[in-house]
Formats: structure tokens, sequence, C-alpha cells
């Protein structure tokens, strides 16, 4: 596994492995600079037109990212609503909130470190939060697997980070109550060194772009496959320095 993660490939940034969890078939994103992992956010991300969001290919083509997955929740009732659940910050600054009491807050920090933090947005900025959306629930913390977590099966969408900074992105294939649980993702991420990992926005949001290219195939709670992939409100991008 270490020759995995450590055996670089036409890069320095990032390297794709194809992998297999539970039977499903998944991409590892490895990620070699913490640094480049940025928020990314819809044109428009807090409209209630249904006119605020972007595939993650948009998304990613808006940031000029190289890689791109799916980020946090949004209110939606299938027709009218873009509007973020939660906090989003951006560059330490809170850029939207949709309450101000404590919530699980997955970011990254001014030091290049994953958070996973229960807070406010402003507490969470106080501690060094750079970037960060609400999202859950937390699979691994300091090392220590999360139990009692609720057994669904889905398409996931996981960041993670291992003990040397790396940051991990595991995106699998699946599809409403088919899938992987929780527990498969952080029996999967143990034999990566992951120290922290957290579940971001699966199901049919799930979406992984690499070079303006779509890898996995989004599908509808009925199966059905969603072409470019489904329009969300934000995401994590890999976004190299000029």
């Amino acid at each position: 596994y270490e020759a995995q993660i450590l055996n670089k490939e036409d890069n320095d940034y990032y390297k794709i492995i194809d992998v297999t969890v539970a039977n499903n078939k998944g991409w590892l994103v490895v990620v070699y600079d913490p640094s480049t992992v940025r928020i990314m956010k819809s044109h428009a991300f807090k409209t209630a037109n249904n006119s605020g969001k972007d595939n993650i290919l948009d998304m990613t083509k808006n940031y000029n990212a190289i890689i791109g997955v799916n980020g946090g929740g949004f209110y939606d009732d299938g027709v009218s609503k873009d509007i973020p659940f939660g906090y989003i910050i951006e560059n330490g600054k809170i850029i939207y909130q949709s309450h101000n009491h404590k919530s699980d807050l997955i970011g990254m920090s001014n030091d290049n470190k994953l958070m996973l933090i229960h807070a406010t947005g402003e507490e969470a900025i106080k501690q060094g939060m750079r970037d960060a959306l609400e999202f859950g629930p937390f699979l691994i913390q300091d090392g220590v697997r999360k139990t009692n977590l609720k057994v669904s099966y889905a398409s996931r969408n996981i960041i993670a980070q291992r003990k040397d900074g790396i940051i991990l992105f595991l995106v699998t294939e699946g599809a409403s109550y088919r899938g992987i649980t929780f527990d498969d993702c952080i029996d999967f991420l143990l034999k990566y060194d992951v120290v922290n990992a957290a579940n971001l926005d699966g199901g049919a949001s799930t979406q992984l772009v690499v070079k303006n290219k779509l890898l996995n195939n989004p599908k509808n709670a009925y199966g059905i496959p969603i072409k470019n992939g489904r329009t969300v409100v934000n995401g994590w991008g890999i976004i190299l320095p000029n």
C-alpha cells in the first residue's frame, strides 16, 4: 500500500489509482501537496431559482482545477432550491452560513492539515481553518475509527489525510441502496495509514473529474445515469500554483 501511494507517476502533484472496495469499482486520488486542496463553489451558489448550481465538470473549469470532487449538501426540493447546507469557509472567511450553531465541519487548515471539528464557523476559523464545508459523518479521527455508524449502501466520496500529510480522495461507484458502507470505507483507508477521514456528499451527487473528464458514472435514485453529473453547490478542487 505504501508503494501504491509513494511511487509517483508522471507528475509531483497527484496520482490516480484504480481500486476495488467491497466489490465496487472506485478510484483513489493521491494528492501529494495538500496546499493545492481548495474549496470550490458554483457560479451563483446561494440562489433560490434553480440557476445557481454547477456540475463538477463546470466547476473545475471555472477554477482551472485539475481534479475536482463534489463537497457538501444543499437544500434541494428537486425543483427550485440551490441553497448550501451549513457553513462554507473560504480563505479563512465565512462566505455563507445557513445557521449559527455548532456543526461538523470538514476543511483544510492554514498549515494544510485536514481538520474535522464540531464547531461554529467562527470557532473553526480561530482554530486555523482555511477552507471548509459542512457534512459528515467523520469516519476516522486522530487515527481512531468511528463506530456505530449507520449502515447504508451508496456510491461514496471520501476525503482523508495520511500521517505524512498526503491527501486522499476515495470515490466509488454505486447507486441507491447499492454500493459500499462507511465501515467498508474505513477498512480500506486504514490500509493506507490514514489518520483523518470524513464522508462528503455521495450517492447521486458523487463526481470525480480529472483533467476535464468525469471518471465515474453518477446515477440518480432510480439508477438512471446523470449525464455530466448532478449539479451541486460546492466541492473540493486540486488547484495548482501558477
